[in-house]
């Protein structure tokens, strides 16, 4: 460092290790922003296969007894009709 007419050193010259261990503080800082909003995207991620399978088998669920009504009721009205047929 080239110090100016008073004997300090310039501020704005700085020592190369210096520079390098706050790059690496700055990069560890970064690596661990990262880190947690890729942990952030995954539970997102996986919250929405959550809620999509929910879907689905409730559709499925809800189909299962909208056909098991719909096949009584069909036999219901199969039943008076066969025997008002044969008198």
């Amino acid at each position: 460092m080239i110090p100016d007419a008073s004997g300090k050193p310039n501020p704005n010259e700085s020592d190369p290790e210096k520079l390098q261990r706050l790059l690496e503080l700055e990069l560890v800082r970064k690596r661990a922003e990262w880190k947690h909003t890729g942990e952030r995207y995954r539970a997102f991620r996986s919250m929405s296969f959550v809620f999509l399978f929910l879907l689905i088998a409730g559709a499925l669920v809800a189909a299962f007894f909208v056909f098991s009504r719909v096949n009584e009721q069909r036999s219901n009205q199969r039943s008076p009709s066969v025997d008002v047929a044969k008198p």
